[in-house]
């Protein structure tokens, strides 16, 4: 510590006596506060300046009128309020003027108000509403800030016209209100005793209409049996048709038969003829008792018909005269349109089921008629059956003389038959479908009267609740009359205040903002940002004005981290000094505080700390720790909350934001610019020290382990003898104790163990740099396609980028390293052996001594080492 002192006082008083720098040191020390002034001046309260943004309107309304409104004209009325408004500049032009002086710059934007803008307002009042449209257009590539000033000046246009638009509405309404109020008790009495009576009577008419439709479902109910009855009927008629058809069939077959015999066999012909007049005979009588049979079942059937239809007949009628009732029910105007609606569709819906019932009863009496011709013919033909068995009778005592003289009129005959008994199986087969339609129809009925009943049964419900509600509104009207008879607030209404009924209901609530640690201006709340970045840009300054190193001429004992401490103190001095000319400065201009000597401090302390990390990138890492330190600049302004809440910034910067110094340093700041909360400012000071503290232990070690690096990155600057390097460098031992004695004992095999090191890496060496570059910037450029092609993961892309450009520096870096070691290595085969000894002699007599070399290349800078023992 007291080498570090001697360090400090030494160089400190090298300063005060060249008066001719200290012209470069103070301005060192004013310009990052200049930077951090004029910022926050011109930040000061740039929102105050919003008249100088222009901004073009361009009114084409014509206006409108309606009954409601009365004459509106929005446009005009728009244009009159931005003649007094002065939050933007307003420019009153013509549209194609507009749309040229937007297009030129010349307004930042323009308001289009189109010419139905007004009669979109009151379409809502005409049934057909059009959404009423303000046409903007802006101007974003004049300025990034500016688009979204004019936007809000757009958002607050839309706001006015509406609470215009609702104000002239509510001026209409109330003004109406106002007129009428007199009158509003009478016609209140009036209309509350009409419709209780109306209630009364609707009421009245639902509990008549739901005993009509209890007396239509009992004699739904007592139609069933009857259906009932004739659908078995109509079975049992149906197995006697499918018999007599089945007779029939064998009488055709039979007489087929027969003429077959008498054409095949004319000699037995007599025979076969009496035979067949046997059969012939027995199946006339069968037909006959078969068709006697069949008459009789059809007889009873259609008498059952009869009966249900002329009860159907009866029903449907009564339920038509039920139906037109509630119909007339209904239509009375003091029954509410959302109760009567769903009731008049009920109702349809009956008349149409009934109209069905009525279709369905009329085919069923088809058929009844149908069935009683069928009837008739069954019985005409039995008796033509019976005529034509009689005949053949009569034949068969004849052919006992007349054989066969009379068979070919015995074989008309029996053609005859046949034909007879095909149409007879014919009507029978017709009558079957009939049957069997009939039995659809009775089946359906039943289903039909399932479903009238199950309708009934809810309308009659629905009837009660009608009912209920009914009886329920007519006691809420008479018990609000009750209420409000009496009652001066109607007669009052007479004395309203149009103007502010109006004015409460365009806007009807009232904003009222509480500032929580106020901040006075735009200039005080942007000061922590600008000041913590002047802290940073100064830090980085005094280490491009002033060297890391230090002269070790007349100190003894020096070491690195005695060293490091020392020029630390120097350059602490100045940071010192720039902190209280930002700090004071920016208090001086009027920025707020709630505590100006903890501002100061505060200034003071995150000045130290910015320098400490930026000391310990610049001292031990060169000109890449200088170029580090930039990088952290443009990382940091957006990554710790200095514009933007750090929650609106991509995620890349809220994962990094905790882990920047600028996240603190500002943090800690505004607590003393707006109020301090709990442990806020506490916590941002003591995480940013503990940084600056690991950021200054680190690289006193980092510094040390570094040193050749540097040394090989300052040999090929001073190489290319142009870019400023430092000429001082602390390196350690250049050469290792283990090599010297390696070489004074076996020089050879030294040699030969340096040719074989590294080997692959030398002779590929070219190709590895051309290889490590080529990927490098074909990994930048994919990644470069790739943020194209997905621009919401741009910053993941450009993380990805430098993450990839730092891997192949590391590699080029490696690379070159290998190359300037084994360099060294060579350089250290080739000392004489009395230079070899000599370097061991240095190292056993003083091993913490600084040697002063010439540095290769003949440049001028100064190579100091730190002796140690092997």
């Amino acid at each position: 510590m007291r080498t570090s002192l001697t360090i400090f006082r030494r160089d400190f008083l090298r300063l005060l006596r060249t008066i001719r720098v200290w012209v470069i040191v103070i301005g060192v020390m004013l310009i990052p506060a200049l930077y951090s002034w004029v910022n926050i001046s011109a930040f000061w309260d740039p929102y105050s300046n919003t008249e100088n943004i222009r901004v073009a309107v361009v009114n084409e309304d014509t206006g409108a009128r309606s009954t409601i409104t009365g004459p509106l004209n929005i446009g005009g009325q728009l244009v009159q309020q931005l003649h007094d408004d002065h939050q933007l500049g307003w420019q009153f032009m013509s549209a194609s003027q507009a749309e040229e002086a937007v297009r030129s710059g010349d307004v930042f934007a323009s308001i289009r108000i189109p010419e139905d803008f007004s009669h979109d307002f009151i379409s809502m009042f005409q049934g057909t509403y059009s959404q009423p449209t303000l046409i903007y257009e802006v101007n974003e590539k004049l300025n990034a800030v500016a688009p979204k000033i004019t936007d809000q000046g757009a958002s607050g246009l839309d706001n006015a016209i509406s609470t215009a638009f609702k104000k002239q509405i509510a001026t209409a309404v109330s003004t109406q209100l106002k007129n009428s109020g007199g009158t509003l008790s009478k016609k209140f009495r009036e209309s509350s005793t009409h419709s209780a009576d109306a209630f009364n009577n609707a009421a009245s008419t639902v509990d008549s209409a739901s005993t009509q439709i209890t007396e239509l479902q009992n004699s739904i109910s007592a139609l069933r049996p009857t259906v009932e009855q004739a659908h078995a009927t109509l079975d049992a008629v149906e197995r006697t048709l499918i018999d007599a058809a089945n007779t029939l069939t064998q009488v055709q077959k039979l007489s087929d038969d027969v003429n077959n015999e008498i054409l095949n066999f004319s000699g037995d012909i007599t025979h076969a003829y009496v035979d067949a007049t046997t059969a012939l005979t027995q199946a006339t009588t069968n037909a006959q008792t078969t068709v006697t049979n069949i008459n009789s079942h059809i007889a009873n059937a259609t008498n059952q018909i009869n009966a249900s239809t002329q009860g159907l007949h009866v029903l449907l009628e009564n339920s038509d005269n039920t139906l037109t009732q509630l119909n007339s029910a209904l239509s009375n105007p003091a029954l509410p349109a959302e109760i009567t609606s769903p009731l008049r569709q009920t109702l349809s819906d009956l008349q149409a089921q009934n109209a069905a019932q009525k279709a369905a009863l009329n085919e069923l009496e088809t058929a009844r008629n149908t069935t009683s011709d069928t009837s008739s013919s069954l019985l005409q033909a039995a008796e033509n059956f019976a005529q034509i068995g009689q005949q053949g009778t009569t034949a068969t005592q004849e052919l006992r003389d007349l054989v066969h003289a009379n068979v070919p009129r015995l074989t008309s005959g029996l053609q005859q038959v046949n034909a007879t008994a095909g149409a007879l199986s014919a009507s029978l087969s017709a009558q079957q479908v009939l049957v069997s339609q009939a039995k659809q129809l009775l089946s359906g009925m039943t289903e039909q009267f399932s479903q009238t009943n199950n309708v009934l049964e809810s309308f009659k419900n629905n009837l009660s609740g009608i009912q209920q509600g009914l009886l329920t509104a007519r006691s809420d009207i008479l018990a609000l009359y009750r209420t409000i008879e009496g009652d001066e607030a109607l007669n009052t209404i007479s004395s309203l205040n149009t103007m502010e009924v109006s004015t409460f209901l365009a806007t009807p609530t009232q904003l009222e903002t509480h500032a929580i640690f106020p901040v006075s201006n735009y200039g005080s709340g942007m000061a922590s940002l600008f000041s913590n970045l002047s802290l940073w840009i100064g830090a980085f300054m005094l280490l491009v004005i002033f060297r890391t190193e230090v002269d070790p001429a007349g100190l003894k004992n020096l070491t690195i981290s005695s060293a490091y401490l020392g020029r630390f103190l120097l350059l602490a001095v100045f940071a010192i000094g720039q902190a209280i000319i930002v700090s004071t400065g920016n208090l001086i201009i009027g920025i707020d505080s709630v505590n100006p000597v903890v501002y100061i401090a505060t200034t003071i302390i995150i000045s130290l700390c910015y320098l400490s990390i930026v000391f310990g990138l610049v001292s031990t890492f060169g000109h890449i720790g200088r170029g580090l330190a930039v990088v952290l600049v443009f990382i940091q302004i957006p990554g710790s909350s200095g514009l933007y809440p750090i929650e609106m910034t991509p995620q890349f910067f809220q994962v990094i934001s905790p882990l920047l110094p600028f996240t603190y340093g500002i943090s800690a700041m505004r607590e003393t610019v707006g109020g301090f909360y709990g442990h806020h400012y506490l916590h941002s000071l003591s995480v940013l020290t503990i940084m600056a503290i690991i950021a200054f232990l680190s690289c006193i070690i980092l510094r040390r382990l570094l040193s050749h690096v540097n040394m090989l990155i300052n040999e090929e600057l001073a190489a290319g003898g142009l870019i400023v390097n430092e000429p001082v460098r602390i390196l350690g031992s250049k050469y290792k104790v283990t090599d010297l004695i390696y070489v004074l004992k076996d020089r050879e095999g030294f040699q030969e163990s340096t040719a074989n090191k590294w080997r692959w890496a030398r002779r590929n060496y070219g190709l590895f740099i051309r290889l490590s570059i080529a990927s490098g910037l074909a990994t930048v450029v994919i990644l470069g396609v790739l943020s194209r092609i997905y621009p919401n993961e741009k910053v993941i892309f450009f993380a990805l980028a430098c993450l990839s450009t730092l891997i192949v520096v590391t590699i080029i870096c490696g690379l070159e390293y290998i190359k300037q070691s084994i360099n060294r290595d060579q350089r250290l085969s080739e000392l004489s052996a009395e230079e070899l000894e000599q370097q061991l002699s240095e190292h056993s007599k003083n091993p913490r001594k600084y040697i002063v070399e010439q540095a290769p290349l003949n440049t001028a800078h100064v190579v100091i080492k730190e002796e140690e023992n092997s």
